[in-house]
């Protein structure tokens, strides 16, 4: 359990507009505050822990923010998130654990948001998203860090056909060798001004013409804004109570890809200039020893191998849809709500569709870009 001054900092949740638990104190403060907790958020730089040290550092928590030795400019905007010193970048390496050591020695939680969708030059799926979550823990554990928060996938699972997923799995595995009360918090299909997702479909509808979709299309999947996620990471940094849970973070409305590609080049209003390219799976209509030649299984094996010369860090293609090259990673089933697990209500948050949220960014994509909605208005004139 936390101290009395560590838990303290649980009141925090008054000072947003979200109300998280009604057991809080009447504590009240800003980012001049200090709520005594400090904590350490690896893949800082990432997508997600943008808002998760956001939310961190606006209430006084002191976060340690590693980053890549040498690339100490990729975490600048972070400062600011911050009163002054509370936003502490400190250089790491993944595979060095006296770099790890310093950035966790003191911390009173670890969260985890490292979990690349791409491989580089230096890891490949299994090294970002097992490997190096494994030696997380581990150094963690060592340097007796009592909390440990990790994020992973919904679809998460050893016997998928994707990599990329089997290795989210294995991850969480990882964390529970060592942290058998950890926190870990399955999310859907994450979107946000910054994502690769809803981006990635108006990029290939406005520059190319066409979305590819390979697959069935018939999955079903529950994007969850990154907002949200970032509120429950949060709920977790404060409240000990969810330490030994699973908890899933789904979108409030069920979609399949083709339809969200449809909304998406209808917000961006080019529906009549682009089009849904699909490569089925013909899968089930073939036997075991052909399907291989299934159009889905076609395209995608020639797509992954494309992109895997390719590392991220290097100039080269546009991703195809989801995860980059791994085209099973969302061409399955597994994006599904589980209702045997605790879901994001358990926070008492209300999640928020995305058909609310992503036109503010989207709109960049429309022919005329920011200003379209004034010359359309214009034009109707």
């Amino acid at each position: 359990m936390l101290s009395v001054a560590r838990r303290s900092g649980r009141s925090v949740f008054t000072q947003t507009k979200r109300f998280i638990s009604t057991e809080v104190l009447s504590l009240r403060g800003g980012r001049s505050s200090v709520t005594g907790v400090v904590a350490t958020v690896f893949g800082s730089t990432g997508f997600v822990a943008r808002y998760v040290v956001n939310k961190l550092g606006r209430v006084g928590t002191q976060c340690v923010v590693p980053h890549r030795i040498y690339s100490e400019d990729r975490g600048r905007h972070l400062k600011v998130m911050g009163d002054l010193g509370m936003i502490v970048p400190m250089p790491f390496h993944a595979r060095d654990p006296e770099s790890i050591a310093e950035c966790v020695k003191e911390s009173d939680v670890v969260i985890n948001l490292m979990g690349k969708q791409e491989k580089t030059f230096n890891f490949d799926f299994f090294g970002s998203n097992v490997e190096a979550v494994s030696t997380l823990a581990k150094i963690s554990k060592e340097c007796g860090v009592p909390r440990f928060i990790h994020l992973s996938s919904v679809a998460a699972d050893e016997q998928s056909e994707s990599t990329w997923l089997r290795c989210k799995a294995l991850g969480e595995k990882a964390v529970l060798d060592y942290y058998p009360n950890a926190a870990i918090l399955r999310s859907n299909v994450i979107f946000g001004e910054e994502d690769k997702f809803l981006n990635n479909m108006a990029k290939w509808a406005r520059i190319y013409g066409y979305v590819p979709i390979i697959g069935s299309g018939k999955n079903i999947v529950h994007p969850i804004y990154v907002d949200d996620v970032a509120e429950a990471i949060r709920a977790c940094t404060y409240d000990d109570s969810y330490d030994g849970q699973i908890v899933e973070l789904n979108g409030p409305e069920a979609w399949t890809l083709p339809d969200i590609a449809n909304w998406v080049r209808e917000t961006c209003w080019i529906a009549e200039t682009s089009r849904i390219r699909r490569f089925p799976d013909l899968s089930e209509y073939l036997p075991e020893s052909l399907k291989h030649l299934s159009p889905h299984n076609m395209v995608g094996g020639i797509t992954d191998s494309y992109l895997g010369l390719w590392p991220s860090d290097v100039f080269g293609p546009m991703s195809m849809l989801g995860i980059r090259g791994d085209f099973r990673a969302l061409n399955c089933n597994s994006w599904t709500v589980n209702k045997r697990l605790p879901q994001i209500d358990s926070f008492d948050i209300v999640p928020t569709k995305f058909t609310e949220i992503a036109p503010e960014y989207l709109r960049n994509y429309r022919p005329g870009g920011h200003f379209s909605v004034l010359h359309k208005k214009e034009d109707v004139l």
